[in-house]
């Protein structure tokens, strides 16, 4: 029998190499041989986090081969290349119901406790689940699809189109997709913001046309004055009139929500991605006095990884770029600490070394 490496979650930031069993797949699953996995910020936040129910398996961001398909599946084959949709929704409840399996009653996603996740040499999934990719997408890309998803994803909330002018409030690995979503899609202005330099610069050079430092209030101004201040002086500096269409707060920062708030336009939009503090000040007299709209946005919806592949395989989506650093599966408690520290922008597992 093959080995099944799988990265473990032991104790507090501390992950093991151990082997696990490989599950044969059913009538309607396939198991798949996974080659390289992406792993992200949700992922550093279970390795950091102390009190994960079980030795669990992390990781969701995978691609790999499939091996063995089950008795009744008809549209996957041994030897297909494939990105793992990493959601197990129950296709039962009124949200999967709906066509909304992101929000489903009861979720189950990989490596997010306490569902072991794809960071093992073989994982076995539903079929549906095993989304085909081609040839000319390389492993390493395929280890970034899931959250190129996740972007096209909101997109899809936020309705971008060539018309819109949008603001991005940080530039880590979401951001950055997002930036690459919005220039496939033929957005008129990006505007990106973030409190490091060197991720402007990045950005900058992804496709951003202005990047701007944020600053911070060290003077302790009060906040909903300080964010109005400095968004009203950057629309007036980039001629922006009222502002912009949509804004996309991918920080998770309070300071930054805020300010994707009182950047809009009357009747924008503001798109909330990033997860920061459970309970968070924003302005909601701008809300109403503008017609805002507010939206969250969780995860991918059916056909957001076809989009996002698609994305890839014609180009329209570079991201070599982004993948700064591999590491083989055996050193991944070092890729866990590099992903901690946030060296690099985007650090991809490869399973099977």
């Amino acid at each position: 029998m093959p080995t099944n490496r799988a990265a473990v979650w032991v104790s507090h930031r501390t992950l093991a190499v151990q082997e696990r069993p490989i599950t044969h797949p059913g009538p309607n699953e396939v198991l798949v041989q996974i080659i390289s996995t992406g792993i992200c910020g949700s992922d550093a936040h279970n390795w950091n986090n102390p009190n994960v129910s079980k030795q669990l398996i992390l990781g969701h961001e995978s691609a790999g081969v499939i091996v063995e398909v089950g008795s009744e599946v008809k549209d996957r084959q041994v030897g297909q290349r494939v990105a793992v949709e990493p959601g197990f929704a129950c296709s039962t409840c009124e949200f999967c119901l709906r066509g909304n399996p992101n929000t489903c009653a009861d979720l189950k996603y990989c490596g997010l406790d306490p569902t072991d996740g794809t960071l093992q040499q073989y994982f076995t999934c539903k079929a549906h689940m095993a989304v085909p990719i081609p040839e000319s997408i390389s492993w390493k890309e395929a280890g970034a699809i899931q959250p190129l998803a996740i972007a096209v994803q909101l997109a899809r909330r936020a309705a971008l189109d060539a018309s819109k002018t949008v603001a991005i409030f940080g530039c880590g690995p979401l951001g950055l997709l997002i930036i690459a979503i919005a220039k496939a899609y033929g957005v008129r202005k990006i505007l990106v913001f973030d409190i490091e330099q060197s991720r402007l610069d990045f950005a900058l050079s992804y496709g951003a046309d202005i990047g701007i430092l944020s600053p911070k209030n060290s003077e302790n101004i009060e906040a909903l004055k300080f964010a109005s201040d400095f968004t009203s002086s950057v629309n007036k500096e980039h001629n922006l009139a009222h502002g912009v269409d949509i804004s996309i707060e991918a920080s998770g920062a309070e300071s930054s929500a805020q300010m994707a708030l009182t950047i809009l336009k009357p009747g924008g939009t503001c798109i909330q991605a990033g997860l920061g503090k459970q309970l968070t000040n924003v302005p909601l007299f701008f809300l109403t006095a503008n017609e805002l709209t507010l939206k969250g946005t969780v995860r991918f919806t059916p056909g957001c990884y076809e989009e996002a592949i698609d994305l890839v395989r014609s180009k329209r989506v570079d991201l070599k770029p982004l993948i700064t650093e591999t590491f083989p599966l055996t050193r991944v408690q070092e890729a866990f600490e590099a992903q901690f520290e946030r060296r690099g922008i985007k650090i991809v597992i490869m399973n099977q070394e």
